[in-house]
Order: structure tokens, then sequence, then C-alpha cells
């Protein structure tokens, strides 16, 4: 199951050297993630202090571990979003729709 995590400081979180840290430790958490193939895509935001990423996870319980093992889980405010492979939602329901609506 894909999901697209953001996660996003405060803007007034301050730069102490633990934020710093947690910081760090998170993003090469996530290339190591990235690339044992658990997490698909992702980046750091310009401007706000955020990330974001696409994780492969296998369930809700595997993505909840993702998230709160994260060195910066506690400085951020999360988002998740549920995704459908684009071959998927074509199968889904856009083959269907086009159907429905091409009938007389």
């Amino acid at each position: 199951m894909l999901f697209l995590v953001q996660g996003v400081a405060d803007s007034s979180t301050e730069p102490t050297p633990e934020f710093l840290q947690a910081s760090r430790d998170t993003l090469e958490q996530l290339g190591e993630m990235q690339k044992s193939g658990k997490v698909k895509a992702g980046g750091v935001f310009i401007g706000p202090m955020g990330v974001c990423f696409i994780v492969d996870a296998e369930s809700n319980e595997d993505l909840h571990l993702v998230l709160t093992t994260l060195p910066s889980f506690r400085f951020a405010d999360w988002e998740v979003m549920p995704l459908i492979p684009f071959h998927r939602d074509i199968e889904m329901s856009l083959d269907d729709a086009l159907e429905r609506s091409r009938a007389p």
C-alpha cells in the first residue's frame, strides 16, 4: 500500500542541536529506506521546514511504525494520504465510468 507522507515543523521551531540532529538522522533513515525500496521517492521542502515521501507500507500498523520511529517524529505535524497506483484507478473506476458515459 502506498502512502504520501508529509511532515512539517512549526515555523516557531527553534533550530536546537537536538532538532538539527533529529532532522539529519531522519533524512539519513529515509535515504536508507529509499535505497531498500521502502520509500519510493521524496524530498525536503524548499522554504518551510518539512519533508514529504511516498512509502510502501504493508499495513496501517507498518506505516505507524515507520512514522513513529523517525527521529524527527515529535518535531513535526504529520499528514498521511493513502494512494492508489495509476493503473489500478484506471482499472477500478475510469474504465467503468467511460463505458457508462458512452452508453445511450
